[in-house]
């Protein structure tokens, strides 16, 4: 073998173990992505189901099933109201995550993307749950007080991640602050009530 095919078999084992470098590079990138993506999406919910907000969906609870204003309520309205927004601006927050999640997927040959399905599979219920709970909380809160609720902002970002999960299949509620409980409820909370 000659000097030539010695420096040609150089100049392919070169290329090949370059693209070999390339090739495990772009695996490392596309699973330490999906890796951050699906830890984005745990968070999301994780801030949903703790600490400060936790408490802020017991306080909303009690204003969407309870007797807010009674003498047993377990809040007063600047509480239920500060409760209300924590809430809310936790939805907000996931659905400005999942909207971050869906334009941030890395291509991977028309394969679904498994991270905002598992965020959406993950708050599907909390996010029906106060499809009705919102509406309900917000007009016991401008029934009880002069000052306005002034949450249209948090609203529709509420309202944005509700229809995404509509559009999925995955909450068959609808947000309808004036019929929320009452004879045009859709909601099973409000039936046995109704009946």
């Amino acid at each position: 073998m000659g000097a030539d095919d010695w420096s040609a078999l150089a100049g392919v084992s070169s290329t090949v173990l370059a693209l070999a470098a390339v090739t495990v590079a772009l695996i490392a990138f596309r699973s330490d992505h999906r890796r951050a993506r699906f830890e984005s999406a745990r968070s999301l919910h994780h801030d949903l189901t703790t600490g400060e907000v936790a408490a802020a969906r017991k306080t909303v609870g009690s204003l969407h099933y309870g007797e807010f204003g009674a003498p047993s309520a377990p809040s007063d309205w600047s509480q239920a109201l500060t409760a209300y927004f924590t809430l809310l601006w936790c939805f907000e927050r996931i659905e400005a995550g999942r909207t971050a999640l869906v334009r941030g997927v890395v291509r991977t040959g028309g394969r679904k993307d498994e991270a905002v399905d598992y965020l959406d599979a993950l708050v599907a219920w909390h996010v029906a749950e106060y499809a009705c709970g919102f509406a309900v909380a917000r007009r016991k809160l401008a029934e009880a007080s002069t000052e306005e609720v002034s949450d249209g902002a948090s609203a529709a970002g509420f309202g944005r991640l509700l229809f995404a999960l509509q559009e999925r299949g995955l909450v068959d509620r609808a947000y309808r602050a004036a019929t929320c409980p009452g004879t045009g409820c859709p909601c099973p909370c409000h039936r046995p009530a109704l009946a």
